[in-house]
């Protein structure tokens, strides 16, 4: 039995929102109750919020740094998922930024989350101005950790708390707060400001794990008396245990670059590592020693120890082992992801080999058989990278199903070099590592196999003292032992043989491999020259030929067949590739065998050709309503390929040119155009070609005249709150493309689209999704209203009502003016000013008394300055954009006043979710017009105990099966609120609500047309509560095959049928899971208990949740206890499918204040999981009260009806609370039983 297999249950859950001063941008929304959700800091201050496992999040919002939602692209491609602000698009565009800063799912598995750490690590490289100054800045916001040369770049740590500070200082830009996340992007094509070339993530490298000695030929060179003595080998690793017999006397140097961990080695990866490669064998009676037993080890920590590290840590240990020790081999067992070799490991390997001739020797990586898997700093073009093979035995020297493959990503190049042992290696074990006993254990790992490769290293540098790490790398890779029926792009040029490498005097320079590059002339041909040379004192005669030659025919020829290599002279021969027997975007190798007079193979040199395919340039062009030339953001998607979407930034110029492969691409760019109330007001621009079949040069060309307005028309007044578009793209056998873009809703005032065409390939659909409440403040005069109005963030509202006041005229609203303005009681309207502070003009105001004050912009879009301030407006405050700017001003000469009519709603009575999928095209008309009878109605009811804000929202599940976030709206904690929402079989709904210390969500469902639905928020009485949506929110107790997961909210559930969870302090829970009296599993806190490995056949299991809280506003259901009794058998392992757990539910007519009368009527339900396997008919029930908090419990009579059973409920004068005890059981013997201390009050 196993217990934690997460991977099948992806759970949701809810984070708290924060208690808000009215008016201001509502907090980030809560998320779906079920496990934690996680926020994560990007480095350009934006804040995504998440849930579920890693590698199946979902992202729940984007805010920027001052809260507010939009401004973001939000990709999902196959188990990957990115988030794009606006502000960063740019800099990607410009190869400015590292694009793992926004891979979500990289950066929560590498737990970079807020949660789990306080800043982001990164890498800076600088341009070479900077990088010769002693004064390379690290930007605000950020410290720097330590200097890496050999990169020309630094590491550095930026805190989530100084996010935006960081950003603009990094950038150079302003953060203009009204002017959203596109006022923080770049106006320097994408240059970062301070001399700072590139910012990398600071990413997770990680471990990767007598008679192999043997295998490879070692013992024939130490029979000559070569033990590697003299040579340094660097082992970077996860340290050592020093105190092992096999390093006495052999460890010359120890360094940790790991923060607060010493160089011990409590991992054991480190201590195998560098016996492979020198250890004496002591513990064994000299048995089990290394490759170079003779050789010194300098130990470098830079891994910790559970086996990871950042890659700056690696960097520092790079620099140390070959500036500072002066190591001559550097043996690194370790890794990240595959690169194309020009990331800041890769970098650093290629120029400190060339800086100190050094060899570097690398592990490919474990992530085999797939090709394209070789990671960094192995893609590096000076590392020495090798791949695994079996020991000696039965299927010597065939490659390890989990050895990385090549090529390399992006160029094709012939990765790995070489291979060695790597399967069932024994070498020392540490007495610190977790796992196994004695002095040695057995691993297997392309980590395994490069200590071989490290160790046959320091044996040919002891023979020869005075070559380079290059030439090194040279003779292993020239003289292996063949592995002809592997290609050398898994396998290289063969397994390392050191005994052949050592006894050689032919030596073989390199690999021959050539890049073609589009385009081509018929009959071209591109030549790479292998030299050979000979250290010995006779002409060596070689035979020469291509092996395997099963390639396509004619691809590769020699210029000679045959060469003879003087003494101590050189000879070429060269490879020549005819192009046009290569397909276009084709990779090809093969080995170049050099074999002497006798048949013997002297030397082997992998050859290969990458021919790039055909290339054809997109154009893309985008024009504002004038003619000229429009900047956005672009989406760049092959629809043939499983490749990642690119991102683009066009500039002023307003055209982007692409170089790319004939293919079919979907192309969508994101802009800002002229909005509907004004000139000077902003709309949001999506213009998509979904498909774009790009067989030749072609020109897309984006024309704002071509828009039209996707607009959700109400049959009500309406204001927007959210608005989204996402576009989905598929085709058969290749990962679902979605992007999910949310719009600045207080930037722009509407949405357009550009209609298309129908595809043609492949799957396309376009949606909208949007939330409309009712106006929360609108102003009139006369027959003028003015519509453009931005309620200030952290300001006080109105009350509700409507009113008139007499404005008046204050100017600049500087206090000059405001004391010779009548403004007591009244609107005060001033100016937006460059001289007059808006928190100045709101000060004057009201000191002056004014009951509101009204700022008149004079630029574009919306004008909002609270949202980058930290205190609260003193009164309330709102502006006006500029048209309607204009048209107020007007009323206000000549007599400096006028009368406005205000309606304030500070908290919305109705709203709207909509949601309007369109397949295959963008349609003519894209905007929503639902009619009363296409919708559904949803009647909220809010009964909290206490009163103030709660907040209020509706996810639509996407086209991929996710919540989507959405913006919160606040609603009163004992009110109501009216929603009208999409009636769709296709479109499914999940509600949430939310107070400061308490979140509850409701189940996924779809509504019928012209159905009314009422709902009950946080209703009496709270307790342990099921969602029965059979497995669709991923909530609940579910089995799937063998495998168990139960997650139950803890207590905070209520009898409308929504679970909850309480997020402040003072909660606390644990669940535990048996099987019989067997503890199978437990949790404290998370609600959440997973296990696998079950008997197949039914078994009696029981499921234990306890609760309690001590809250001050939460006087009730402050302890509970559940015990869930019930059998389970296997199920379908393809489905999650509930538990027969019986639900029970109450209700109690209870005043505002949770308390009923003291002769009163209980009723209690009890049902199951729809979908439950297992399940019986509910048939007993038993009710237990207590007036004492559980310490005298009273049976009550119940009386049977269609709704449960009815309890009447008799508390004696003295009582403030009735506790339960609660039981119900099913004809299969299914029963829960459960107890609610003070479950309400009493009055």
């Amino acid at each position: 039995m196993t217990v934690g297999i997460a991977a099948l249950l992806v759970l949701t859950a809810t984070a708290p929102a924060a208690s808000a001063v009215p008016g201001t941008v509502p907090p980030a929304p809560p998320t779906a109750p079920a496990g934690p959700t996680r926020a994560l800091t990007l480095i350009t201050g934006d804040r995504v919020t998440v849930t579920g496992e890693d590698g199946a999040e979902t992202v729940l919002s984007v805010t920027d740094p001052h809260g507010r939602s939009g401004g973001a692209h939000v990709m999902t491609v196959g188990s990957d998922t990115y988030v794009y602000p606006d502000a960063a698009v740019p800099y990607l565009g410009s190869g400015a930024l590292d694009e793992r800063l926004f891979n979500v799912t990289e950066l929560l598995e590498d737990g970079y989350d807020d949660a789990r750490a306080d800043e982001l690590p990164l890498i800076v490289t600088y341009t070479d101005t900077a990088a010769r100054s002693l004064g390379a800045r690290t930007p605000e916001g950020a410290r720097r950790t330590r200097a890496l040369s050999s990169i020309r770049g630094a590491a550095i740590s930026a805190e989530h708390s100084r996010a935006a500070d960081f950003w603009t200082s990094l950038t150079g830009t302003g953060d203009a707060a009204a002017g959203g996340s596109a006022a923080r992007s770049a106006t320097s094509g994408g240059r970062l400001a301070g001399g700072i070339a590139k910012v990398w993530l600071d990413g997770k490298v990680r471990a990767t794990l007598s008679d192999t000695t043997a295998q490879i030929g070692a013992p024939d060179v130490w029979s000559g008396g070569n033990t590697g003595e003299g040579v340094g080998v660097a082992v970077l690793d996860t340290g050592v245990d020093a105190g092992h017999p096999d390093f006495a006397g052999r460890i010359a140097a120890t360094a940790s670059f790991v923060p607060d961990q010493d160089v011990t080695d409590r991992n054991g990866h480190g201590t195998h590592v560098a016996s492979t490669v020198a250890g004496t064998g002591a513990a064994s009676g000299g048995v089990e020693k290394g490759v170079a037993p003779g050789a010194s080890l300098h130990i470098g920590k830079v891994l910790d120890n559970s086996g990871s590290g950042q890659d700056s840590w690696v960097l520092a240990g790079m620099e140390w082992a070959v500036r500072d020790q002066h190591a001559k081999i550097v043996s690194m067992s370790l890794g990240d992801s595959p690169t194309d070799g020009t990331d800041p490991l890769s970098e650093a390997v290629n120029r400190l080999s060339a800086e100190t001739g050094a060899l570097f020797v690398v592990a490919a990586g474990n992530s085999g058989p797939e090709a394209y898997t070789v990671g960094t700093p192995a893609a590096a073009d000076a590392a020495l990278t090798v791949g695994a093979v079996n020991g000696p035995g039965k299927g010597v020297d065939q490659l390890a199903d989990f050895s990385s493959r090549g090529p390399r990503v992006g160029d094709n190049a012939v990765k790995p070099d070489l291979t060695a042992p790597g399967v069932g290696v024994l070498a020392a074990r540490s007495r610190y590592a977790p796992e196994g006993e004695g002095a040695y254990q057995s691993l297997s790992g392309t980590s395994m196999a490069t200590p071989h490769v490290a160790g046959a290293a320091a044996l040919l540098a002891a023979e020869h003292p005075d070559w380079t790490g290059q030439r090194l790398k040279e003779a292993l890779v020239g003289t292996t032992a063949g592995t002809q029926r592997f290609s050398p792009f898994d396998a290289g040029s063969g397994r390392v043989d050191v005994a052949a490498a050592v006894r050689s005097t032919l030596l073989a320079s390199g690999d021959a491999f050539a890049q073609a590059h589009y385009p081509y002339t018929p009959g071209q041909t591109v030549r790479r020259d292998v030299t050979y040379t000979n250290s010995g004192p006779a002409p060596v005669a070689l035979d020469l030929a291509l092996s395997p030659a099963e390639l396509p025919e004619g691809l590769f020829t020699l210029s000679e067949a045959q060469v003879t290599v003087p003494a101590h002279g050189t000879a070429s021969v060269g490879v020549i590739t005819h192009l046009d027997a290569a397909e276009d975007n084709g990779a090809y190798a093969t080995r170049l065998v050099a074999s002497g007079a006798d048949g013997a193979v002297l030397a082997r040199t992998p050859v290969g050709v990458n021919k790039e395919g055909r290339r054809a340039t997109l154009a893309l062009t985008a024009k504002d309503h004038h003619d000229k030339p429009l900047s956005g953001t672009v989406i760049l998607k092959d629809v043939e390929r499983n490749t990642a979407p690119k991102v683009y930034s066009v500039d002023a110029s307003g055209r982007l040119d692409l170089r790319l492969s004939p293919s079919t691409y979907s192309v969508w760019m994101n802009s800002a155009v002229p909005g509907v109330d004004g000139t000077h007001t902003l709309g949001f621009a999506m213009f998509t070609a979904p498909e774009v079949v790009l067989d030749a040069d072609r020109t897309v060309a984006f024309d704002a005249d071509d828009l039209r307005k996707a607009a959700a028309v109400t049959p009500r007044a309406t204001a927007n709150q959210f608005l989204r578009i996402d576009q989905y793209r598929g085709n058969t056998g290749l990962f679902p493309f979605m992007d999910s873009y949310v719009a600045e809703y207080w930037r722009y005032d509407s949405l357009w689209v550009t209609p298309t065409p129908e595809v043609r390939t492949g799957s396309y659909t376009f949606a909208t999704r949007w939330r409309q409440i009712q106006p929360p403040l609108t102003f009139s005069a006369g027959s003028q209203t003015f519509d453009d109005v931005t309620v200030q963030s952290r300001s006080p509202q109105l009350p509700e009502g409507t009113r008139a006041y007499r404005a008046v005229w204050a100017g600049d609203g500087s206090a000059t003016e405001f004391r010779g303005a009548e403004v007591r009681d009244r609107v005060a309207v001033v100016r937006r000013s460059d001289t007059v502070a808006p928190t100045d003009q709101a000060a004057a105001a009201e000191k002056a008394g004014a009951r509101q004050l009204l700022i008149l912009n004079d630029g574009y879009g919306k004008f909002d300055p609270w949202a980058d301030l930290p205190e609260a407006a003193p009164l309330p405050v709102a502006s006006l954009g500029t048209d309607d700017s204009a048209r107020l001003l007007a009323r206000f000469r000549g007599a400096g006043t006028t009368t406005l009519r205000v309606v304030s709603h500070p908290v919305p009575r109705y709203a709207y979710d909509l949601v309007r999928h369109h397949d295959g095209a963008v349609p003519r008309d894209p905007s929503y017009r639902p009619a009363p009878g296409e919708l559904a109605r949803v009647d909220d009811t809010f009964r909290d105990t206490s009163q103030g804000r709660a907040v209020e929202y509706r996810q639509d599940i996407s086209l991929l099966g996710q919540p989507l976030g959405i913006v919160p709206t606040q609603v009163r904690a004992q009110g109501e609120l009216t929603s009208w929402v999409t009636a769709d079989d296709d479109v499914r709904w999940v509600s949430f609500a939310s107070r400061p210390d308490l979140g509850q969500r409701g189940v996924a469902r779809s509504y019928e047309p012209r159905s009314t639905t009422r709902e009950t928020w946080f209703a009496p009485i709270q307790h342990p509560r099921l969602l029965s949506d059979n497995g669709t929110s991923g909530q609940g107790p579910f089995r799937a095959g063998d495998n168990i997961s139960t997650s139950v909210m803890t207590a905070w559930g209520d009898s409308g049928g929504h679970a909850g969870v309480v997020w402040a302090d003072g909660d606390t829970s644990r669940i535990s899971l048996y099987q019989g009296g067997e503890l199978l599993g437990e949790d404290v806190n998370e609600r959440i208990v997973m296990v696998g490995g079950l008997s197949p056949g039914p078994k009696p299991y029981r499921l234990v949740l306890e609760g309690s809280r001590n809250l001050p506003d939460r006087p009730y259901s402050t302890r509970t206890r559940t015990v869930w009794d019930f059998t389970s058998a296997t199920t379908d392992p393809t489905r999650l499918t509930p538990l027969p757990l019986v639900q029970l539910d109450y209700a109690v007519a209870v005043d505002l204040s949770g308390r009923a009368h003291r002769r009163t009527e209980l009723t209690v339900t009890a049902s199951h999981l729809e979908g439950a396997a297992g399940a019986g008919a509910i048939r007993t029930a038993t009710v237990e009260v207590s007036y004492d908090d559980g310490a005298t419990w009273h049976r009550t009579a119940l009386r049977k009806s269609a709704d449960g059973w009815t309890a009447r409920l008799d508390a004696p004068g003295r009582a403030r609370y009735a506790s339960l005890r609660t039981t119900a059981k099913d004809t299969e013997g299914n029963g829960v039983g459960q107890t609610l201390i003070r479950a309400f009050g009493l009055r």
